[in-house]
């Protein structure tokens, strides 16, 4: 009797092993459950569009001025009191990711679904001497994100 009880449990075990990783599978093959990863690459609005990482090897130090600076960039986001430092600033969205459940019925669909919104907060920080001649650079890339509301 033992035995008989001993080879049920190990089935079961077995059975569980099985359906763990296919319950979840058959929910979204049903369309009960969705998530969905979709990849982008834009500027938000209000963003500045004309810098990438590549922007900071434009200048070669010691030869750019803040004059070439700001005629190739534009006016900076942040600039130090005596124009020794400039900062230009941008954000770009990289990926949204959606999830949630739905039920679909007869008429209509009964469901919740929320989105998260992954984005990059980039900066560009470039130094001067007081002749206003180039010296560095420096950036930075701080992962941001964003979740909205249902």
């Amino acid at each position: 009797m033992n035995d008989h009880i001993a080879c049920l449990r190990v089935r079961t075990q077995a059975a569980i092993r099985w359906l763990a990783p296919l319950a979840p599978l058959a929910a979204l093959a049903a369309g009960c459950v969705f998530a969905v990863p979709v990849p982008t690459a834009y500027h938000p609005a209000g963003s500045r569009r004309n810098l990438t990482e590549e922007t900071a090897t434009r200048f070669a130090p010691g030869s750019a001025t803040i004059d070439d600076v700001v005629l190739a960039l534009g006016e900076p986001d942040d600039a130090a009191p005596d124009a020794t430092r400039l900062t230009y600033l941008w954000e770009r969205v990289y990926m949204h990711f959606f999830w949630g459940w739905a039920i679909p019925a007869a008429d209509a669909t009964v469901g919740q679904g929320w989105e998260r919104t992954s984005s990059h907060a980039h900066s560009l920080s470039m130094t001067f001497d007081e002749r206003g001649v180039f010296q560095t650079v420096s950036t930075t890339n701080d992962k941001v994100q964003v979740t909205d509301p249902p």
